[in-house]
């Protein structure tokens, strides 16, 4: 019997059975998204979130001068500027349409966000991660090229030595006679598609910024092909192939529209598994999302996800 001086540690405790369950469910479901990237057969759609910052204690680094502005961060830097004078200071529609209005030109909001979103950017390791990890199609809501960059430094600029970038990109435009570059029926790993469903800042008259820029871009989802701003390809493996949703909170009205649409006449059991990886998903979405099985929300920060799909895809650790 152990003299009454000597502490002995209490026994360790069991693990809580929620978590682990959790746990499981996660492997289960990074397994499953990594089989679908291996088979070429998946989407990747980034929002602005994918350039946050590395936390604090991270393996990788990506600084906060380095990434742009995050959603709510860009509004309140163009509230700034501009005296925006409401509490709404996180409505980046609304400020953006304050700001174009204060200074009278366009050219000098586009110009702003250029400054803030683009200039002096670097892709962060989860972007070039996500680029190695040989997406085919890639649609986002960003502005920015950092994607493209990424996709430059991790894969040759094109086959056979040729001069030019190695992907194919669509660029949204708000004109309604403009026709919309589509993917290949069979996209090629070797020379991705990219969708940019929000502009792209090399064409100032893409952005869609403003709450005059959404409406206009809900009309231009009526027009039809090949006038869309979504191809009828890129309509086609929407619906036939998961998505993975990083860095984006499915709050944009218009795009959920459009993926409900294209789910909500099909049996449940033929629709694809499609995930969010979100930290703190919004509760409504989320509960409407899941209940029609549209797609499933992954609790967890992007800079903890993405390297255990890469290591689920490759079996290595993502480079930093």
């Amino acid at each position: 019997m152990p003299s009454a001086d000597i502490q002995v540690p209490p026994p360790a405790p069991e693990p809580d059975a929620a978590a682990l369950l959790r746990q499981r469910q996660y492997e289960m479901r990074v397994r499953n998204i990594a089989e679908k990237v291996e088979e070429r057969k998946c989407i990747l759609f980034l929002g602005s979130a994918i350039h946050a910052p590395a936390p604090v204690g991270s393996k990788y680094d990506y600084p906060p001068d380095k990434c742009p502005p995050i959603g709510g961060q860009l509004a309140d830097l163009l509230a700034t500027d501009c005296n925006y004078p409401d509490s709404d200071r996180w409505n980046l529609q609304r400020v953006s349409w304050y700001y174009e209005y204060q200074t009278g030109f366009r050219s000098e909001l586009v110009n702003r966000v250029n400054e803030a979103v683009h200039e002096n950017r670097e892709p962060s390791p989860i972007l070039r991660g996500l680029a190695r990890l040989g997406f085919s199609i890639v649609i986002t809501t960003n502005y920015d090229q950092l994607y493209e960059k990424a996709l430059g430094q991790v894969q040759p600029a094109a086959s056979g030595g040729a001069q030019g970038p190695g992907f194919n990109k669509c660029i949204y435009s708000p004109k309604n006679t403009v026709r919309t570059v589509d993917c290949a029926a069979e996209p090629s790993v070797d020379r991705p598609y990219l969708l940019k469903v929000h502009g792209d800042l090399d064409h100032p008259d893409s952005i869609v910024i403003t709450d005059e820029d959404y409406i206009q871009f809900v009309l231009r989802m009526g027009d039809k092909h090949p006038y869309h701003p979504v191809g009828k390809n890129v309509l086609t493996h929407l619906i036939n192939w998961p998505t993975l949703f990083i860095g984006y909170r499915l709050s944009d009205y218009n795009l959920r529209l459009l993926f409900k649409t294209l789910r909500w006449k099909m049996d449940r059991a033929s629709i694809p598994a499609s995930y969010a990886v979100d930290r703190k998903p919004d509760v409504l979405i989320r509960a409407s999302m899941e209940n029609q099985q549209i797609v499933s929300f992954i609790e967890k920060d992007l800079w903890e996800f993405v390297p255990d799909l890469y290591k689920a895809v490759t079996g290595g650790e993502m480079p930093q």
